[in-house]
């Protein structure tokens, strides 16, 4: 094989990984089925794109199952297994023992071989402890009795099965099945265990420990690690042991450094690429006609029963614990790919034919697939029959205040389901220093899917009691309990998005809102503290701060805070005001970055768009309690910024019932334009930096001289002096006219004038003003002006190259539009050139500001796309291409 089909066959295979896995998680089945069905997909048996002899994909696959295997060992607490209790024990054997002996059994009985007979048995025994764990949390039941007996068997089932593959692997490639062969061969793999994994388990910490210390590179640790895992599997290897098993034990070994948690997510990346290329190749290998052929649906179901009835029986073993046996036989019934991979070796060894291979793969696939359903259906029944039991207690009806007594959390008695999500958000409060008991779990989370869904006045409050005392382990509560999921979905899918977040470390970050945190601890020493006591409304920042974090990973934040505002039931002023400080979360701090933060007219547009000192104050507070990694004179800058707005809202609007700026200007304006009704009309159009930049008698002038519009492609211009000497005021009035703001840019360099400033206003019937300040000796001609920037504009063809240019985008630093800094040689023209890039990439200039330091230009553009609306990646995009190359317009 060449590199372009290699290329081409890994481009196949992740393309199909990721499409199948997308699609089976929206239709609700495990992604390892999607992605075998992928496999099949593409493989030989139906589209032929990739074939069963890409010895580089299958090599990947294998590093990918070495992958998968360090992460079951990472996630394993050898602690825990010592506590998983005798049910949890009972019941991993049996359900070890009795698929595989029952296995074995129907092999033999279909005159397989021996060999064969011990890998179809083996395949049977162990249970997937992703795809159960998976379920039971879909189920909101991990709290639950079977929950825990089911994971600690499985964890326990996985470790046995795997020395079963060992012993089975072992006895195949000898091909002796004596005594003395299964005795030699049992006592190397426990001895491999055994001293492999006690030297992993007592070297590991130390040796990462020094690595973490000692490490300059941020990839040294993670590399060492995988470094580790492969060193373990190839030593498996040597001892004629699969090289998973290996894998295996550096897992646990590395889970007891303390680095665990960041080695397993900075694997994670690694694992999302090849972990699914194993899952594809299995699906590759497969032969699909197989799946057809009378004997291998005969042997499929035979070996489906085995698979079904081995499980069942094995919660026997849980007779004398608490707990439905039938939920607890279901949750044991997955293999997904732990029988996948035994499968494998199976066929990889010459053990399984291809017939038993699809076998096997349909059995694993069933049990996979049914899982869900029957878990769901049966505890369901469950959690209904156990709120019957609860019920048929008798003692009436109880008040929704859950009883905590020696550290645990119980339920009062039978709560009716329109309280419940009032005990749920109480048991909350208490569940961050106290267990919750079984029973008011089982209670809360078999509700009906349309219970405690409602709010009123009192579950707001004690929301906010939960905002104000909670913790993680509240949180927590609320989604084990499927309370998040019916009262609050939005806040349900923040937390599953977060809880997705490969760059998250800490287990229990997706439950954790820094912001609140940090809201709850602000030290009394902190001038900002003064300010969140003059709140009036603390109420507003209290749910802004917990919506700002959990809100962060979604695409649109202020959307899902509106949604959740309305569900919660607060009335249209506080919802308005909460939404308004999670869209403008990063306004002052951006604000506060840019040139010319503190300038009158900067801040003048910041104390409109706020409206009040109330909503200011709280976007300021909510600002300093997301000030990680802020420098000293950043926070110093905020600080003098919000100083600012502040007098300039307390001067502009005293009234604390009409402190709407805007409208306060365009009142003003209007009463001085008096009579005329033409100039009045365009104050109610106008844009609003338009209004707040000016004195209100110069923007009345301005606007005098907009009409009567110029004829269709012709211009007014008009010059005077202005305030500052030496310079001059030129006013363009004219149609919209694209580009006319970079030619008249472009006029006023040719004529050796530099421009200090320049704003443009827009009106809906297409009337545009621009005003520009320049600097020159005597006044400029503004007939010849005129005629020169007609033609300028007329024949416009393209925007040359910039490639001294710096071009800088902060999407948050304007309440209205997107602000473009440009760094670049100081040098007379310069507007006009960045302005025809500008027009090149069809990108609208609102205002435009001159700057100069040693030689270097830093000029200022407030930009919008042609509706108005800020830029998006693909505009700015096309303005630095354009930069970088030039552009032609026709």
């Amino acid at each position: 094989m060449d590199f372009s089909e290699i290329v081409l066959h890994l481009i196949v295979v992740l393309v199909a990984a990721k499409v199948a896995s997308e699609g089976a998680e929206r239709i609700g089945i495990p992604a390892v089925v999607g992605e075998i069905v992928a496999g099949i997909l593409i493989g030989p048996s139906l589209l032929g794109l990739v074939g069963r002899d890409d010895e580089v994909l299958r090599t990947l696959g294998e590093i990918g199952v070495i992958l998968l295997l360090l992460d079951v060992g990472l996630e394993m607490d050898i602690g825990e297994l010592r506590k998983v209790g005798r049910a949890s024990l009972t019941v991993a054997i049996i359900g070890v023992v009795v698929p595989m002996a029952t296995g074995i059994f129907a092999m033999r009985l279909l005159g397989e071989s021996a060999n064969t007979a011990l890998f179809v048995g083996a395949a049977l025994t162990a249970t997937s402890v992703g795809i159960t764990a998976r379920v039971f949390g879909d189920l909101r039941a991990l709290a639950t009795s079977e929950a825990r007996i089911v994971l600690g068997a499985a964890v326990a089932d996985d470790v046995m099965g795997l020395m079963v593959l060992t012993v089975v692997v072992r006895l195949v490639t000898d091909g002796s099945v004596s005594a003395m062969s299964v005795i030699e061969i049992i006592g190397v793999a426990v001895a491999f265990l055994v001293v492999g994994g006690g030297a992993g388990l007592r070297l590991a910490p130390a040796l990462f420990r020094a690595v973490n210390r000692l490490a300059r590179s941020s990839g040294t640790l993670v590399v060492l690690a995988l470094a580790f895992t492969l060193a373990f599997a190839e030593l498996a290897d040597k001892a004629k042991l699969a090289p998973i098993i290996g894998a295996f034990l550096a897992g646990l070994a590395l889970g007891r450094t303390d680095s665990s948690e960041r080695i397993r997510s900075e694997l994670a990346p690694l694992g999302h690429v090849l972990i699914p290329i194993f899952f594809l190749q299995i699906g590759i290998d497969a032969e699909i006609g197989a799946f057809g052929r009378r004997a291998v649906l005969l042997d499929a179901a035979l070996l489906l029963v085995v698979a079904i009835v081995g499980k069942i029986v094995a919660a026997a073993g849980a007779r004398r614990s608490e707990g439905d046996r039938l939920l607890i036989g279901l949750g044991m019934l997955p293999r997904g790919e732990v029988g996948l991979i035994f499968a494998t070796i199976g066929l990889t060894n010459g053990v399984l034919g291809d017939d038993l291979y699809a076998s096997l793969l349909l059995v694993v696939l069933a049990t996979t697939l049914m899982t869900s359903p029957l878990l769901k259906a049966r505890s369901r029944t469950v959690l209904l029959r156990l709120r019957d039991a609860i019920r048929a207690r008798g003692g009436g009806r109880a008040e929704p205040i859950p009883v905590e007594l020696f550290g645990t959390i119980r339920l009062p008695g039978p709560v009716d389901d329109s309280d419940a999500l009032e005990l749920a958000l109480r048991s909350a409060l208490l569940a961050s220093t106290a267990t919750v008991d079984a029973e008011l779990m089982a209670w809360i989370s078999g509700l009906p899917e349309d219970a405690a869904t409602g709010w009123d006045r009192n579950q707001l409050d004690l929301l906010v009691d939960v905002m104000e005392r909670g913790d993680a382990r509240s949180w927590r509560f609320l989604e084990a309990s499927g309370t998040l999921d019916r009262a609050l979905p939005e806040l349900a899918q923040a937390v599953l998005r977060r809880r997705n977040d490969p760059m998250e470390f800490d287990l229990n970050g997706a439950y954790r809102f820094p912001t609140l945190e940090a809201l709850r601890v602000f030290d009394g020493s902190d001038p900002a503290i003064e300010e969140a006591r003059r709140l009036d409304h603390p109420k507003r920042l209290l749910i802004a701060a917990l919506l700002v974090d959990a809100l962060d990973l979604e695409p649109d934040p202020a959307s899902s805070a509106r949604s959740f505002v309305e569900r919660i039931g607060l009335d249209a002023i506080d919802r308005a005001a909460v939404v308004s400080l999670v869209d403008d979360r990063h306004l002052l701090w951006a604000a506060a970055r840019r040139s010319g933060a503190l300038t009158e007219a900067n801040v003048r547009q910041l104390a409109a768009h706020l409206v009040s000192p109330e909503q200011e104050r709280a976007t300021y507070v909510l600002a300093v309690l997301r000030d990680a990694g802020r420098e000293r004179w950043e926070r110093a800058r905020l600080a003098e910024l919000h100083g600012l707005i502040q007098d300039t809202l307390a001067r502009e609007a005293p009234d604390p019932g009409t402190r709407d700026l805007l409208e306060q200007r365009r009142t003003e304006v209007a009463r001085l334009l008096g009579g005329d009704d033409r100039a009045v009309a365009r104050v109610i159009s106008a844009p609003a930096r338009f209004l707040l930049v000016g004195e209100p008698a110069e923007v009345g002038r301005q606007l005098t001289s907009i009409d009567p519009l110029p004829a269709k492609r012709r211009l007014r211009v008009r010059v005077e002096p202005s305030r500052q000497s030496g310079s001059w005021l030129v006013e363009v009035v004219v149609r919209d006219r694209p580009g006319i703001l970079a030619g008249t840019a472009r006029v006023l360099a040719s004529r050796r004038l530099d421009v200090a400033s320049a704003q443009v206003a827009t009106w809906p019937d297409g009337a545009v003003l621009e005003v520009f300040e320049v600097r020159g000796t005597t006044a400029p001609d503004a007939d010849g002006l005129a005629a020169d920037i007609d033609r300028v504009v007329a024949g416009f063809d393209g925007a040359a190259p910039l490639p001294d240019v710096t071009f800088r985008f902060d999407h948050r630093a304007s309440p209205w539009h997107s602000v473009c800094e440009i760094d670049a040689p100081e040098r007379t023209g310069l507007l006009a050139e960045v302005a025809e890039i500008l027009r090149a990439a069809d990108v609208t200039v609102r205002s435009a500001s001159a700057r100069t330091h040693d030689g270097r230009a830093y000029d200022i553009f407030e930009i919008t796309s042609p509706d108005g609306h800020k830029l998006d990646t693909a505009a700015e995009q096309r303005i630095r291409s354009f930069a970088r190359l030039g552009a032609l317009v026709e």
